[in-house]
């Protein structure tokens, strides 16, 4: 099992200008990782974008959350791969966490992730970093055998329960009966960019108060203008 088996699951819905740092930091990895990508879209917009960017996608209505994922995660069941990795249009990733993940991968670990996210407000630029001490959504690993097992059902996902508008990953986390893996690492390996359009907004999210400065290390100087201009 290699990085270029990976693919990753990607709801998008409005929050244009934050899924555009999201959908460039994608490729980036794509290029260096030949990682894949399939976009759960719902807006003629972004499945323009996830063409544009040379990415896979599957259109369904924004509705049904729960109903959505699901589409999505049949849709990925289609494709060739080892892994998928959970993500949100809002998430930035350090390419050091694919660093992390690979003797993960390599091994076989049927479903790993870390535990901790650095948030950032997009208007404010106010900084947080929240350890939850246990498996986040973003940055999520599941292996094709443990979706097989756990989650598909005669072609069908249940991974994620009809007619949720929130805590999709607490939920779908609860239909994995299997072991799961949580990684403890340094901070600022995946970022979280906040409007007043998310589900959850900046100011709902517990965690540490950090700087802007600190916030970003790892970013490069075009992601952090990017943010800075949002």
């Amino acid at each position: 099992m290699s990085l270029d088996r990976i693919i990753i699951l990607l709801p998008i819905w409005k929050r244009k200008s934050i899924t555009m740092l999201c959908l460039s930091n994608l490729k980036l990895l794509k290029e260096k990782y030949n990682v894949d990508v399939l976009c759960v879209v719902s807006e003629d917009w972004a499945k323009m974008e996830a063409f544009n960017y040379g990415f896979k996608w599957v259109e369904v209505s924004n509705d049904d959350l729960g109903h959505k994922m699901n589409v999505g995660v049949e849709a990925v069941m289609k494709l060739d791969f080892d892994y998928m990795m959970n993500l949100g249009s809002d998430d930035i990733i350090n390419e050091k966490l694919f660093e992390i993940y690979e003797p993960y991968i390599k091994k076989g670990v049927g479903m790993f992730g870390i535990t901790k996210a650095t948030f950032i407000d997009s208007e404010s630029k106010d900084c947080k970093v929240c350890d939850y001490q246990m498996m986040i959504g973003a940055g999520r690993m599941i292996s094709k055998a443990y979706l097989k097992k756990y989650v598909i059902r005669d072609g069908k996902s249940i991974m994620y329960d009809k007619g949720l508008s929130k805590g999709l990953d607490l939920n779908s986390m609860n239909k994995f009966d299997c072991t799961k893996t949580e990684i403890a690492t340094d901070d600022n390996l995946i970022w979280d960019i906040k409007g007043n359009d998310n589900i959850w907004v900046y100011n709902n999210i517990g965690g540490n108060g950090i700087s802007f400065e600190v916030a970003t290390k790892g970013m490069s100087t075009k992601q952090i203008d990017d943010i800075l201009e949002l």
